[in-house]
């Protein structure tokens, strides 16, 4: 007995490729489908040719291979769609003929909006705290330090958080260190950086250049000798401690790590030893005598 051909089979057969049809079949195609396919199939043929409509076999072509720009799926783009595409307009589809869509106003009496973000709001409340004007706090350099994961163990597991240690200073005397952590990095830079705003503390210079005197600092395993140098000389030491210069405003000094050079211990030894400098007044002070500068008294304090 011969074997009725499947429909996959005559689809693919060169002879036997099927096509929609505009017009309908004649009775002649009709008995030659009917001897080919069964009831069920050819009902099924024919209710999926007139279902499907006639201009997408048309428009069916092959997709050129390689080509980046290619659409990934059967459009007519000569055709302007109503409901996707815009009408052009009078200029044509020229620069002024740029599809817009109308954003609908709200009209709402109740309804204000904030000039100020978040950013805002957290600078006015530095300003309030620190008592500086807005404009000096958005002027502050700002530098990341340190960031790294760190990882705490509790009975639920690990958990996993992100470290910044950040500076701020105003280049003129001023400087803070603060810490942030925070499960994501960028909420941990932010929580380090207005830290850091908020410490901001003067820092005495000399000449407003350099420090009083040598200063020698241990603090964990860190031991620091901080040097004075004379005008031109720069700042000579790590790049922790270089970028803190920067923003407190020294441009001579020397410096010396010893031991453990952990870059967040360096950054706290740093600022400890940038407190414990011994001006010479309160020496003067401690010896019951009196300081006076001399080139503020006869220069008129313009030295």
């Amino acid at each position: 007995m011969r074997r009725r051909p499947s429909l996959r089979g005559l689809i693919t057969h060169p002879r036997g490729k099927l096509s929609p049809r505009a017009e309908p079949y004649s009775p002649s195609e009709l008995a030659e489908l009917r001897s080919q396919f069964s009831p069920q199939q050819l009902s099924a043929l024919l209710a999926g040719e007139k279902a499907i409509d006639r201009f997408d076999f048309e428009v069916k072509s092959e997709r050129r291979r390689g080509d980046p720009f290619g659409l990934n799926y059967l459009d007519d783009l000569s055709t302007i769609d109503p409901i996707i595409d815009f009408p052009p307009t009078s200029a044509g589809f020229g620069k002024d003929s740029i599809a817009r869509q109308n954003v609908p106003s709200i009209h709402d009496p109740e309804l204000k909006y904030l000039e100020d973000d978040e950013e805002g709001d957290v600078f006015r409340k530095l300003s309030h705290r620190t008592g500086m004007p807005l404009k000096e706090l958005k002027k502050l350099r700002t530098r990341l330090m340190i960031s790294h994961s760190v990882t705490n163990q509790t009975r639920m597991g690990k958990i996993r958080k992100i470290y910044a240690l950040a500076i701020a200073g105003n280049g003129n005397g001023l400087l803070g260190v603060g810490e942030g952590k925070s499960a994501e990095s960028e909420d941990a830079i932010r929580q380090a950086t207005y830290m850091a705003m908020r410490n901001m503390e003067p820092i005495p210079r000399y000449e407003g250049r350099t420090i009083y005197g040598d200063v020698e600092v241990k603090q964990g395993a860190v031991e620091m000798k901080l040097f004075t140098r004379p005008p031109g000389f720069g700042v000579r030491c790590s790049s922790h401690i270089f970028e803190m210069c920067r923003c407190l405003g020294i441009q001579d000094l020397s410096a010396r790590v010893t031991r453990s050079r952990n870059p967040m211990n360096v950054i706290k030894t740093f600022m400890k030893a940038l407190r414990s400098q011994k001006l010479p007044e309160v020496i003067a002070r401690g010896r019951g005598k009196k300081f006076v500068d001399v080139r503020k008294v006869y220069y008129g304090g313009s030295v």
